[in-house]
């Protein structure tokens, strides 16, 4: 049973769509992995998300963010209030230009 309830920014939906979409130009089962992988992080965070560390981006609020990568290149931002788990952001981390 989920102890947390994740909730996803609206924005996040069209960073994966994104993500998605340049993954399936090279490889459609890579996309979905993608996907399913994602899917995998959010209920990880449902579980517990003090599993993930502190984010260290210096563009962020110390130790406030948390981060959790998935899909080897990707990276997942979000905080934690009370029981709720917010995802307020997905990047590329190959890239060095980084959009929250």
């Amino acid at each position: 049973m989920a102890e947390y309830h994740v909730r996803v920014h609206p924005r996040v939906g069209s960073q994966l769509a994104r993500h998605a979409e340049f993954i399936a130009r090279v490889s459609r089962s890579a996309a979905q992995r993608f996907r399913s992988d994602f899917a995998e992080t959010l209920r990880r965070m449902q579980d517990n998300p003090y599993q993930f560390p502190v984010c260290d981006d210096p563009n962020l609020p110390a130790g406030f963010y948390r981060k959790v990568l998935f899909g080897t290149w990707y990276k997942a931002i979000f905080y934690i209030e009370d029981q709720n788990v917010f995802v307020d952001a997905v990047a590329d981390c190959r890239s060095e230009e980084q959009v929250f």
